[in-house]
């Protein structure tokens, strides 16, 4: 009876003594960091073996956990955590394996379909995600986005919350930088095509540098090129316009197409004219075409020139001479330069007549002197 007892006691007594103590099969010499040590040299650990559908069955599994799976991607696998999931132990080239290692080269491949997230859980939509910065080193530092075989694109995505998303994309010969518009997809700002031709709002661009859209060039901002600071001196282009313009406030030059004006130096235009200068013009020469009523009529046999004591008159009455307007009018409206040189030609056409008129007088005057001079000798 007492050796039964005493059975008993030390059947009650071992759980104890295996929780404080190494636990061995197989060796009587436990490792002492070991909670149990299994020997052997000629059998192994066998560990539960399952289906992956079985696997994920498990309720609230432990982390740490380790199964077999026989199915699929088969291998070891062990529970990592709530965020991490079911990882598989591989090492090594190991078919079917979602990481691998390529030969003695050491390159690690995934040869799987799911998604990887490097410091944070992979979106379902993105093969490969990163929180923090990703550096590439090399000679030269190189990123490759490769297409696979039929692709017709490649693209990056920039997106930062609460601002425009952007993406770069090649494809169809061309790269094209692209700002979100809303849920209606994106606007192309930027593009390049095969032959070097930049296009800013513009798909397709003609020559080295074509832009298409923009604001209305003003006097201290606009249009669809800048060239130089705003608050300083710069030209302003749009599709009808050209500005040179300084510290935002006067605009210097102003060419304009359609029906515009060039202006240089000048608030404005007036209407019916067009090019308006304010200052000095200095030049080689200057052409006026198209003048129409060249006062050579004044030649004719028909026209009649004001007598000389008439003309007297008047420019005794008016202070200038006929149909030359006064200096007063001239101050006000200036001087049509056409109008003029034809309003000029006309008085040095008329002086040239008043010459020729009294040469012939002075001739007839001294052909009457000689007669009387011969009469009275």
């Amino acid at each position: 009876m007492k050796k039964i007892f005493s059975l008993i006691s030390i059947v009650a007594l071992l759980p104890a003594i295996m929780f404080a103590q190494s636990v061995g099969i197989g060796t009587a010499t436990p490792n002492a960091s070991a909670q149990l040590d299994v020997s052997s040299t000629s059998k192994g650990l066998l560990a539960p073996r399952m289906t992956q559908a079985q696997r994920n069955a498990i309720l609230s599994p432990a982390p740490g956990l380790l199964v077999y799976q026989t199915d699929l991607v088969a291998g070891y696998y062990y529970y990592k955590d709530q965020f991490g999931g079911w990882q598989q132990i591989t090492t090594g080239t190991i078919p079917n394996s979602l990481w691998n290692t390529l030969g003695i080269t050491n390159n690690i491949y995934n040869a799987g379909l799911g998604n990887v997230g490097i410091g944070m859980l992979p979106p379902s939509n993105y093969r490969l995600s990163v929180a923090g910065d990703l550096s590439v080193t090399g000679n030269p530092p190189t990123l490759h986005l490769g297409g696979a075989t039929g692709a017709t694109y490649a693209r990056i995505i920039l997106a930062v919350p609460n601002a425009p998303e952007y993406k770069i994309t090649n494809a169809l010969d061309k790269l094209f930088i692209s700002r979100s518009t809303g849920p209606a997809g994106y606007v192309n700002d930027f593009v390049i095509n095969d032959v070097g031709n930049i296009g800013i709002s513009n798909s397709y661009p003609d020559t080295k540098l074509h832009i298409t859209d923009g604001t209305d060039v003003g006097n201290a901002s606009g249009g669809y090129l800048q060239l130089g600071p705003t608050n300083g001196r710069n030209i302003g282009f749009d599709d009808n316009e050209i500005q040179a313009r300084l510290n935002g406030v006067v605009s210097r030059l102003v060419l304009q197409n359609g029906g515009g004006a060039l202006q240089i130096g000048s608030a404005g235009t007036p209407a019916g004219y067009a090019v308006s200068i304010n200052g000095k013009v200095i030049c080689e020469e200057l052409k006026i075409q198209g003048s129409s009523s060249w006062p050579d009529y004044v030649f004719a046999d028909n026209y009649i020139l004001k007598p000389l004591p008439e003309l007297k008159d008047f420019i005794r009455q008016n202070r200038h001479l006929p149909d030359i307007p006064p200096a007063s009018e001239i101050e006000k409206n200036g001087i049509e330069v056409g109008d003029m040189q034809k309003r000029l030609m006309k008085k040095i056409e008329e002086l040239t007549l008043y010459i020729l008129t009294q040469e012939e007088k002075i001739k007839n005057i001294q052909a009457e002197m000689e007669t009387i001079k011969r009469k009275v000798k």
